[in-house]
């Protein structure tokens, strides 16, 4: 249920971004989700469209690219990506569990489109 603040802080930047280059409509907007930020994609677009219905982002679209998670073995110092979800994580060079999770878990507004 995070989601509804992220997304809040998401409507409250496309909006000032609209402002401050004299845009009429925000028609799209593109975020990179981490794979282990904990947001949940299909969430995202509904809870948006409640929260943008009477500001100048109604409508917009937005557009979603997932962050795959890299973790570092602390065993070997291999890395492995995973690009979904998986009810466990291991290195796939040498199996084990005991990982460190590098990149994956962030989130970034990458592009707000106006009109």
């Amino acid at each position: 249920m995070h989601e509804l603040g992220i997304l809040n802080e998401v409507l409250d930047t496309a909006l000032r971004v609209a402002e401050q280059h004299g845009g009429s409509k925000v028609t799209k907007i593109t975020l990179r989700i981490g794979l282990m930020s904990g947001i949940v994609p299909r969430f995202v677009q509904s809870y948006f469209d409640v929260l943008s219905k009477d500001t100048i982002a109604k409508d917009a679209k937005l557009i979603i690219e997932i962050d795959p998670a890299v973790y570092l073995c602390c065993d070997c110092g291999a890395k492995t990506t995973y690009t979904e979800q998986a009810p466990h994580f291991e290195c796939e060079k040498c199996g084990s569990r005991t990982l460190r999770l590098l990149s994956g878990y962030g989130f970034q507004i990458v592009n707000v489109g106006i009109v």
